[in-house]
């Protein structure tokens, strides 16, 4: 995704009240803010509710002049809440999206496709279950592609702490998961 002009941010800031503008900020990142949902979630229609609720979360948001970068804040609190909705779902009803992380060169056949299904749900459920620092850590290291200082930054912790909830995310998520590699996989 190409960067954002920082100069255009200034155009999100109303003179009369130094309110947010969160149309202008919807139609700049209204797009990232729905990659970063559906990149957690998988399901375009999740993605857009997401979205939906982020910018409404905006609005009612009363103190907002202390950000100092929309896209990150944006993409750190779809990612919240994309994670908020796999914990809601995991309690009520199955799992139902792929988790696509990229599109295979060819056709997968039946039972690849099954695999696929079964170790995206089993991946979103365990993603679902952990503590909510450690999930934002993980989704916004490994599905979004954040460094550790980006995280930090973004999470306002120092870059130790996103290690550490790094750390603890991966070991309880392979306890979780297990070894899903198949016998001819494994060296």
């Amino acid at each position: 995704m190409p960067p954002f002009p920082a100069a255009s941010l200034e155009a999100t800031m109303t003179p009369s009240r130094s309110a947010v503008n969160v149309g202008e900020l919807a139609r700049q990142f209204g797009r990232q803010v729905f990659h970063a949902a559906w990149r957690v979630l998988g399901d375009n229609a999740l993605a857009e509710d997401v979205q939906q609720d982020v910018f409404v979360r905006l609005l009612e948001a009363r103190d907002l002049n202390g950000v100092a970068s929309w896209p990150a804040w944006l993409n750190a609190m779809a990612t919240r809440l994309a994670i908020d909705r796999l914990r809601r779902q995991r309690r009520g009803w199955q799992i139902l999206p792929l988790w696509r992380d990229s599109v295979p060169a060819h056709a997968p056949s039946a039972e690849q496709h099954a695999d696929q299904h079964e170790r995206a749900a089993r991946l979103r459920a365990a993603l679902a279950s952990l503590n909510p620092k450690q999930a934002q850590c993980f989704a916004l290291r490994h599905l979004q592609g954040l460094g550790i200082p980006e995280i930090a930054a973004l999470l306002s912790i120092s870059e130790n702490l996103v290690s550490v909830n790094l750390h603890r995310a991966t070991r309880s998520l392979t306890a979780r998961l297990g070894d899903t590699r198949s016998p001819g996989d494994r060296s």
